[in-house]
């Protein structure tokens, strides 16, 4: 295996950015640094990391691209390039010391018979196992994708952007007989959103109105596209979660209430209509 990884950053902490890289830099073979943060390509991000200049590679359109074309982008690098696989990686996500590297090792000794897409156990979500656990779908960050196969069933959705391009191209890859595999012992710790205490006690996701928009009606797309696809509990979780909860916590806790319960009701309508339009950004 040849690992390429991308790592893809928006106004990052340099400070938090550096300490996750360095959890896995020393085991890849490459690092796609991509910056979403405008104008970023005038002003290429500037890191602290001594002695690893030469494996860092800077890539950036100067705008904001999201997740699903970077994606894309380092697929197409790798295949140029003659890597084998990529692993993705969100700036805020930190693996759990040593974890990364007997990750790898399992990796390594799974290549091949139909096994597409690994990825990592984020915040402790699965039980441990004893072997590679087989599920339908999980998290972008943490994935390690392989090249050749992501290209051959259409890479990532780029008209999702960012939400459900993680649900999509794993379903996407089951559909096309190779599986999705979890490493349950290897943790990744992850922040959802800017998480906040309310006054009534529970937890808002600080989401923006593209997000909610976005969260809601890439779901609805992904139920229809992928009915059989999405579990009883995801599909609960659309329904409450995304809409139900999300509205009464906008209403009674966060700012820009209009915004965002605009941008539910769009999210619903445009996801039941099949469709997603560019709104809120």
């Amino acid at each position: 295996m040849k690992l390429a990884a991308i790592v893809i950053v928006y106004y990052p902490d340099l400070n938090d950015l550096k300490k996750n890289i360095l959890r896995y830099i020393d085991d890849v073979d490459i690092l796609l640094l991509w910056d979403n943060t405008p104008n970023s390509d005038c002003s290429p991000l500037k890191i602290d990391l001594p002695g690893y200049d030469k494996k860092i590679i800077r890539l950036s359109t100067g705008k904001n691209e999201y997740i699903a074309y970077p994606l894309n982008q380092a697929i197409d690098w790798c295949r140029n390039n003659q890597y084998t696989h990529l692993m993705s990686m969100d700036q805020d996500s930190l693996f759990e010391e040593g974890c990364f590297k007997a990750y790898k090792r399992k990796v390594n000794l799974n290549l091949g018979m139909k096994n597409a897409i690994f990825g990592v156990n984020p915040n402790n979500q699965f039980p441990f196992q004893d072997f590679l656990l087989k599920v339908n779908w999980f998290i972008t960050s943490g994935s390690i994708y392989d090249v050749n196969v992501i290209q051959s069933i259409g890479g990532f959705r780029e008209d999702y952007e960012i939400d459900c391009v993680d649900n999509e191209v794993c379903y996407k890859a089951n559909a096309n007989g190779y599986n999705t595999l979890v490493d349950t012992h290897c943790i990744l710790n992850q922040i959802y959103g800017m998480p906040a205490r309310s006054i009534f006690g529970f937890t808002t996701s600080g989401y923006s109105p593209f997000r909610t928009y976005s969260i809601l009606c890439n779901h609805i797309l992904l139920w229809k596209e992928y009915p059989f696809e999405l579990s009883k509990d995801l599909k609960k979780k659309i329904i409450k979660d995304y809409f139900l909860y999300r509205f009464v916590k906008i209403l009674l806790s966060e700012k820009r209430k209009s915004p965002k319960l605009l941008a539910l009701f769009y999210g619903l309508i445009d996801g039941l209509q099949g469709k997603r339009v560019r709104r809120f950004l």
